[in-house]
C-alpha cells in the first residue's frame, strides 16, 4: 500500500483533526493533502476507522461496572470483537467524503467577506497605509540594473496611499537621506527622487512595477486587482477575531499554485469592510524584496485625485522627463 509523501505530517494533521484541536490553517492543509494524494485518502479512512473503534471501546469501558477488569480482559483477549462486516470502512469512507467536502469548499461567508472588502476597495475611498518589513529578503538576489536603491529593498517605514482602482502613491526614505516617490492614476505612472527630475511614462505600470506587480518583488499590495487570483489559488478560512472585534481572514496558497505570498492575512472591520491590516507572508524569492511584510492602516482621510499626479508633489519649475 502506498503511503503519503509526508506521512508524519499527514498523520499529525489527521489526529489533530479527529481530536478537534486542528486550527483552520491545519484543516486547510489537511484538505489539500486529501484532495491531491489518493494514499492520503486511504490512510485517512484507516485512521478514521481506528479512531471510531477506539471511541466505541472507550465508551463501552466507561459504562462497565468494573472498568479495570474490562480493559484488562480487552487487552488480553486473543481476538477483538469484530465490527460487523465492513461497517467501519463504510463509516470511515463517508467521514472522509464529508471532510474533503468541508475542507475543500471555501466557506461561503469567507468568500462573501472577501467580496465585500474588494467592493469597498473599488470605491473612491482614500486609504493610507504604513509598510513594515517583517522578514527581509536576500539582498544578493536583487536583479542587475535596479540602481543603488532598488524599490522593494527600502519598504520599511514607507507610506502607501491608495484610492479606488489604479490610483496610488508610495513614499520611501532612502539610506542617503533622500525621499523617493512613485505614483500612478491609471493613465500614467511617475517617479521622483531627491531633487532630481520627474520621470513620467504613459505606461501606468512602468514606475512602481517592481513594487506592485505580480511579477515584481512585492505582489498583492492591491487586493482589488488580485481577487481573481485569491479565488483560484488560495483557500479561505477564518482566524479568531482580534480583541477589538476586527475580523481576520486567512488566504492560504494552494500547493499547485505559484507566485504571490504563501499566506495573506486580512484584517477588517465587519461593518465598514475597510482593510485595517494586511500581512503578506513568504513572498516569492529571487527578486531581492522582503519575504514577509505588513500594511497597517493610518487613515482614511480624503485626498483629491490630483494627489496621485506628480504635479501635486513638486514645484512647477522641476524638470520632467517624458518616456516614450
Amino acid at each position: 500500500m502506498k503511503i503519503p509523501a509526508d506521512v508524519e505530517k499527514f498523520d499529525e494533521l489527521t489526529l489533530r483533526y479527529l481530536h478537534g484541536v486542528a486550527s483552520d490553517a491545519e484543516c486547510a492543509e489537511l484538505g489539500e493533502m486529501l484532495r491531491e494524494d489518493e494514499a492520503c485518502r486511504v490512510r485517512f479512512i484507516r485512521h478514521t476507522g481506528q479512531h471510531a473503534m477506539l471511541c466505541g471501546e472507550a465508551q463501552a469501558g466507561s459504562l462497565a461496572s468494573d472498568k479495570v477488569l474490562y480493559f484488562e480482559q480487552l487487552a488480553g483477549a486473543s481476538s477483538r470483537r469484530p465490527w460487523p462486516g465492513r461497517t467501519w470502512l463504510a463509516v470511515a469512507a463517508v467521514a472522509t467524503m464529508l471532510l474533503v467536502t468541508a475542507l475543500l469548499l471555501r466557506p461561503s461567508d469567507a468568500m462573501a467577506a472577501l467580496e465585500k472588502v474588494t467592493q469597498v476597495a473599488e470605491h473612491a475611498l482614500t486609504r493610507c497605509y504604513e509598510v513594515r518589513v517583517l522578514e527581509p529578503g536576500d539582498a544578493s538576489q536583487v536583479p542587475a540594473g535596479r540602481g543603488p536603491y532598488p524599490p522593494a529593498s527600502h519598504l520599511e517605514g514607507a507610506v502607501l496611499w491608495m484610492k479606488g482602482p489604479g490610483k496610488f502613491a508610495l513614499k520611501q526614505q532612502l539610506p542617503n537621506g533622500e525621499t523617493r516617490m512613485f505614483g500612478g492614476d491609471q493613465e500614467v505612472s511617475w517617479t521622483m527622487r531627491g531633487t532630481g527630475p520627474v520621470r513620467v511614462s504613459p505606461d501606468p505600470t512602468r514606475f512602481g512595477r517592481a513594487t506592485f506587480s505580480a511579477g515584481g518583488e512585492v505582489a498583492f499590495l492591491d487586493v482589488r486587482s488580485q481577487l481573481s487570483q485569491i479565488r483560484s489559488d488560495y483557500y479561505l478560512s477564518w482566524l479568531p477575531d482580534a480583541t477589538d472585534g476586527t475580523r481576520r481572514l486567512l488566504a492560504s496558497r494552494q500547493r499547485p499554485a505559484s507566485g504571490g505570498p504563501k499566506e495573506i492575512e486580512l484584517w477588517f472591520d465587519p461593518s465598514e469592510a475597510v482593510l485595517s491590516r494586511m500581512i503578506l507572508r513568504q513572498l516569492p524569492k529571487g527578486q531581492g524584496g522582503p519575504r514577509s511584510l505588513e500594511l497597517s492602516l493610518l487613515s482614511v482621510d480624503p485626498l483629491p485625485d490630483e494627489y496621485f499626479r506628480h504635479e501635486y508633489h513638486h514645484a512647477p519649475d522641476r524638470p520632467v522627463i517624458l518616456e516614450p
